[in-house]
């Protein structure tokens, strides 16, 4: 009687404890499932959040930003910008705004000379330089670090314009892919390209 009743209890001990395990193993195993699932939910949404944006070239170059020659510049310049992506996919340039970042030596209020920048930014229609820049006419005043008046000379080009220590600027620009070798989708439907940055050096 003493021996059966222990086999019974070691049994019903035994039966608990592979249902307690049993009982550890699932939530385990849920928890998991539950964690891969929000990895995954994390990483489809980094991926569905990621904008694709077409390269963008200067002229027909492969040039997208770096040190660059100002006869190199200004020959690319003259052809324009240009767009297409690794797939081979070709895009027309809607438009885009050039900055162009010049460094002059100005005077301060005891006769140091002060490198400074001086900014100008202009939008331009398709894919080249407004004529605004490329054949500006007018002066443009400024002041100087002791609030004298300063008149910058902008009736030269762009081309003319650039020297060495120079920054030109890309940005937002906007493309549209063609379709085929001479339609493109109308510039409502453009997004946006990669932007371009370029310093002057010798």
């Amino acid at each position: 009687m003493g021996n059966n009743y222990f086999w019974i209890m070691m049994h019903r001990t035994v039966n608990i404890l592979l249902l307690v395990l049993l009982i550890i193993i699932g939530f385990s195993s849920i928890a998991k499932q539950k964690e891969k699932g929000n990895g995954s939910d994390q990483h489809n949404a980094k991926k569905n959040n990621h904008i694709f944006m077409p390269p963008v070239y200067l002229g027909n170059s492969p040039n997208t930003r770096g040190p660059i020659r100002k006869d190199v510049l200004t020959g690319l310049l003259k052809q324009g910008l240009t767009s297409h992506d690794s797939l081979g996919n070709k895009y027309r340039v809607v438009g885009f705004n050039f900055g162009y970042a010049e460094r002059k030596l100005y005077e301060d209020s005891v006769g140091n000379l002060v490198a400074m920048m001086d900014y100008l930014s202009e939008y331009c229609a398709g894919d080249t330089l407004s004529s605004d820049i490329t054949h500006p006419r007018g002066t443009q005043i400024t002041d100087n670090l002791d609030g004298t008046p300063d008149s910058t000379d902008i009736t030269k080009s762009i081309y003319d314009r650039v020297k060495v220590g120079d920054t030109i600027y890309f940005d937002n620009i906007r493309v549209a892919k063609y379709i085929d070798a001479m339609r493109s989708a109308p510039d409502s439907d453009a997004i946006l390209g990669k932007g371009m940055k370029f310093w002057i050096v010798k």
